[in-house]
């Protein structure tokens, strides 16, 4: 009776162990989604206001696209020190072309575990952000919140990003009122 009784244990012990590294996978997966769905929303509206903020400068060329990011991750800055290094790293292209205002934004997303990130991620380049691209008025916002600026000397165990691409578009403000 004993011995059935080890087996039985055995058998348990065994089961838990192959079955421990899928449920591991499951759970983080699943984190990881809703981190991609909530970064997602946030670039998004990040992205509508780029092109609305754009629309209503006189020069859509001169506007600072990086602000609206950061802003919309905000929340999630606090819990994670390495959102401002990807924040920083999106590629922002603003164009205007028939009055029409289009902004486009590439939000680099970490993809946290090791071996999905390896298949389909890339890594984040260093040189993808640098504080030489960004204005005065937003390296001194950052200094006025608190927030410390990343050295961009990424460590090598920086996960693999896949790029998000977002896009929106705007009638330029400047343009409705004008009689051309």
């Amino acid at each position: 009776m004993n011995i059935s009784k080890n087996k039985e244990l055995g058998q348990s012990a065994v089961e838990f162990v192959l079955i421990t590294p899928i449920l591991f996978l499951i759970f983080f997966g699943i984190i990881q989604l809703f981190y991609c769905g909530f970064v997602s929303l946030a670039i998004q509206k990040a992205t509508n206001a780029i092109a609305q903020q754009a629309s209503a400068s006189g020069d859509a060329a001169d506007f600072e696209p990086h602000f609206q990011i950061i802003t919309a991750l905000f929340p999630i800055e606090k819990l994670n020190a390495s959102t401002l290094i990807y924040a920083i790293s999106c590629k922002c292209d603003i164009q205007e072309q028939n009055h029409i205002i289009k902004a486009v934004v590439s939000y680099p997303m970490p993809i946290w575990m090791p071996i999905i990130g390896n298949v389909f991620g890339q890594p984040l380049n260093n040189t993808a952000g640098s504080l030489l691209g960004l204005s005065n008025d937003l390296l001194s916002f950052l200094g006025t919140i608190g927030l410390k600026l990343p050295s961009f000397n990424l460590p090598q165990n920086t996960p693999n990003v896949i790029w998000f691409t977002f896009e929106a578009r705007c009638l330029d403000e400047n343009f409705v009122g004008s009689k051309t």
